[in-house]
């Protein structure tokens, strides 16, 4: 088997066994980390709320369906890879392989750091009531920055005192193992692109056409 295409089926196979166990990608731990006050659990496959061990927040149907696609989506695309890498043979494997695994991510990543950006700057220009209660939300749900959240209590209670509640938002080992399998299918595009640069091009035959006198 090529070595682009082995770096293309660890990758596919560690893909599909991150998309069909599911679980959270990026997770925010208020409390014991045993039991925590408050989890909230985020992933392109699904999304979860809970206080108190109560789920808070239910998604819609609407978002279910997304997730649900999403998931297929992936399970599909790894799918593809690993039968793309296995066909070696076939001169049409390669149109299934694809960077699948790196492309969601990495726009996960993105996007969870932009929500946390977005959200925070939103409460302290929108809702100032809130942005005083919580003076370092944004931080607290940056991945990996804090690992308090500081609670005002004077807007509650009108007694000025400050409360800190250990904290914890981090990308879980789902996520970085989806990540290793986009790094895995990058060698492999690399690998497999330096090989087609270092190959002979084809050799054409001319087709000759013999003349003779009458």
């Amino acid at each position: 088997m090529e070595k682009s295409r082995v770096f293309y089926l660890v990758g596919g196979i560690l893909f599909l066994t991150v998309s069909a166990v599911g679980g959270a990608w990026w997770e925010l731990v208020a409390g014991d980390a045993s039991k925590p006050a408050l989890y909230v659990g985020f992933s392109p496959f699904e999304f979860k709320a809970e206080l108190l061990d109560t789920r808070v927040i239910n998604p819609s149907p609407l978002m279910n369906a997304l997730f649900t696609s999403e998931r297929l989506l992936a399970m599909l695309g790894s799918t593809t890879i690993i039968l793309g890498s296995l066909l070696q043979g076939k001169t049409w494997s390669r149109r299934l392989l694809n960077l699948r695994p790196l492309t969601m991510p990495v726009c996960f990543g993105i996007l969870t750091i932009a929500i946390a950006v977005v959200s925070a700057n939103m409460v302290q220009r929108f809702t100032p009531y809130v942005a005083q209660a919580l003076p370092n939300l944004g931080d607290a749900l940056m991945p990996y920055s804090s690992r308090y959240l500081t609670i005002n209590l004077h807007p509650f209670t009108g007694v000025n005192g400050l409360v800190k509640i250990r904290t914890e938002s981090r990308f879980t080992v789902q996520f970085w193992i989806a990540l290793i399998s986009g790094a895995f299918c990058l060698a492999g595009w690399i690998l497999g692109r330096k090989k087609a640069g270092t190959e002979p091009p084809p050799t054409r035959r001319l087709n000759t056409v013999c003349f003779t006198e009458d």
